[in-house]
């Protein structure tokens, strides 16, 4: 998924830490050929490439991605969208070369996104594309949803204090022996921080401060608006604390498109969340 992974464990024994960590970077590995979008043979990438106009059974851990994506997709009235791939593709380019996307391109890639443009079929666990050209980025829940498969894989092996750290997004355990929870520093876009001790949960945090591009004078985020298909202008940082990586995760990146004042109906629909706002400022 194009991010580092770190494990943190403590176990009886070097050798059951090393053992247990080693069954859980491969089970991100294994997630990784199933989710991401930097892999042309990862399971997501084939449906890409499937027939459209039929539907194609999937994997029960994409199927879940793509359920959990959908119910974040629908609080946040569109913020989230993991079928912005087309855009986030040109994006990309534009990170590379410092220079604006075609606008041509653009309007292509964004009539080439949108949950429209997918069926979803609960009871037979398919997923029909209904046009040519989706592309699927996991980049906001996958990394969440392998950090949260990794820890259980430690929990599994009797190992329940531990840490897994995919790309920033946390997957937290019990806490570490003596400790009332792990030490999490939340750092903004401008290098303030706010020190955590957390426990058995998730925690992401989304933002600018380290993946954004200036292009003419404007900054531009790696976070994508659906609504224009350009990356937001404004410097945020938000963290949430959620009772999964995978959630925190999504919810960060939706919060972030929404703003403080467009993220009620997230705060609704998952109450126990807390998000957390840090320094913003138009750009």
């Amino acid at each position: 998924m194009g991010s580092r992974a770190r494990i943190v464990v403590f176990a009886p024994s070097e050798a059951v830490a090393v053992d247990a960590a080693r069954l859980a970077f491969d089970e991100m590995d294994r997630l990784n050929l199933v989710l991401s979008d930097y892999t042309p043979a990862s399971e997501a990438m084939r449906l890409c490439a499937a027939p459209i106009g039929a539907p194609h059974r999937v994997s029960p851990d994409l199927f879940d991605v793509v359920l959990k994506s959908a119910r974040v997709h629908e609080a946040s009235g569109g913020a989230f969208d993991p079928t912005l791939g087309a855009l986030t593709g040109l994006w990309r380019e534009s990170f590379r070369s410092g220079r604006l996307p075609d606008p041509q391109r653009l309007t292509d890639a964004r009539a080439r996104a949108g949950f429209r443009l997918i069926d979803v079929d609960e009871r037979l666990s398919t997923i029909e594309l209904l046009a040519p050209g989706v592309r699927f980025d996991f980049g906001a829940i996958g990394k969440g949803y392998a950090a949260d498969a990794a820890l259980q894989v430690l929990s599994r092996h009797g190992l329940r204090r531990a840490m897994v750290d995919l790309g920033g997004d946390l997957a937290l355990g019990d806490a570490p022996p003596g400790e009332a929870g792990w030490r999490i520093e939340a750092t903004d876009d401008r290098g303030g921080a706010r020190a955590l001790q957390l426990s058995n949960v998730g925690v992401a945090t989304s933002g600018d401060a380290y993946r954004s591009v200036t292009i003419d004078g404007v900054q531009y985020s790696h976070i994508l608006d659906p609504r224009t298909g350009v990356g937001l202008r404004s410097s945020s940082a938000v963290t949430v604390i959620a009772s999964n990586a995978w959630l925190a995760d999504a919810l960060a990146s939706a919060a972030s498109v929404l703003g403080p004042e467009g993220e009620g109906g997230l705060r609704s629909e998952w109450p126990g969340a807390e998000i957390v706002w840090h320094a913003r400022r138009a750009g």
